[in-house]
């Protein structure tokens, strides 16, 4: 591995990093039947070979947004035949859904369905690399996204009881090409990847090869610069943490509303994102932090304001900040 954290592209290498992050023998690789996805299965297949404990299943997702999904599908069944792999599909149909992100609606079925099947014994293997951490980065920095969200994609994680590894992270595009075609391998090509009404493709194909053109490292200088930002966001979160720790009441949830207003802007708010992330909340846009501020920790004196955000409410007792649920009918 270099200083980049990038290295070879060969099974032993995958092997070694895949066991560098994870105990769990049971390997799911999230199988398409593109490139990187073959590249992946290939690659995990032949670095556990020989190791009777580990075993490679693939898992495919349908998600019935193009009509060569059957086809695809079979496809990729037979390849796993060939490679003497078990092979799962789950149907995951991202066309019932209106008024969304198709990419955000299939994302989330996707790992739902993983959810569904992965148990605590798992260990799921995802194909993205250099550059779609790179996409993803400028993705999220368009929509206006704080410094967690420009860490990019994580490298482990979970799925469910499922551990999430995604091994070819930092492995440019360029090389997974380079391991196919010396590997002679075949792979099918979706034609929706070429849509550019998706914003991801359109940043793939419009956006990236001008900013390559340019700056022919810059996938590099992007990534790194998402690493920095997870740094900052984990040390943001970890302050945050510290001061939840002394505004709120150990024996009520409460928090403190002086407290809170004695600590500058910025800090107040990611006091609020700790407080609600650590209940189960989901957390609140800028413009929800904003109103929170100005509705209800600074009303007026005797006053008992109340704040509805999505599934839940605020409300302010005297010096005490509080939530709850909240039903949709109420």
């Amino acid at each position: 591995m270099d200083g980049n954290g990038c290295y070879n592209l060969d099974p032993d290498s995958i092997k070694q990093r895949i066991q560098a992050l994870s105990t769990r023998k049971q390997l799911w690789v999230g199988y398409s039947g593109g490139l990187d996805s073959k590249v992946l299965l290939h690659l995990t297949v032949h670095a556990f070979k020989n190791m009777p404990d580990y075993h490679v299943h693939a898992i495919c997702i349908h998600h019935h947004l193009s009509p060569n999904e059957d086809s695809w599908v079979q496809q990729s069944e037979a390849v796993c035949q060939t490679l003497k792999v078990p092979f799962t599909v789950l149907h995951a149909d991202a066309t019932t859904l209106n008024g969304e992100s198709p990419e955000a609606v299939a994302r989330d079925l996707r790992y739902k369905a993983f959810e569904r099947v992965l148990t605590e014994d798992d260990c799921l293997l995802l194909a993205h690399h250099e550059a779609d951490q790179a996409e993803t980065i400028l993705w999220r920095l368009f929509r206006g996204t704080g410094p967690l969200g420009l860490g990019g994609i994580p490298e482990t994680g979970k799925v469910g009881k499922a551990q999430l590894i995604r091994p070819l992270l930092t492995i440019s595009k360029e090389a997974i090409l380079q391991y196919a075609k010396e590997n002679q391998l075949r792979w099918i090509e979706d034609e929706t990847n070429l849509n550019l009404r998706f914003d991801r493709n359109f940043i793939r194909h419009q956006i990236l090869p001008l900013l390559q053109e340019r700056w022919p490292h810059v996938l590099r200088s992007i990534n790194r610069a998402g690493v920095l930002c997870l740094e900052a966001a984990l040390t943001i979160q970890a302050s945050a943490a510290n001061d939840l720790d002394t505004l709120q009441n150990t024996e009520t949830g409460t928090l403190s509303v002086s407290k809170l207003l004695a600590l500058e802007p910025a800090r107040r708010r990611e006091v609020i994102r700790c407080w609600l992330q650590r209940l189960g909340f989901a957390l609140p846009s800028r413009d929800h932090l904003a109103r929170i501020d100005r509705e209800v920790l600074q009303a007026k004196s005797g006053a008992k304001p109340r704040l509805k955000i999505s599934q839940y409410e605020l409300k302010r007792v005297q010096d005490a900040l509080s939530v709850e649920a909240v039903t949709s009918e109420r």
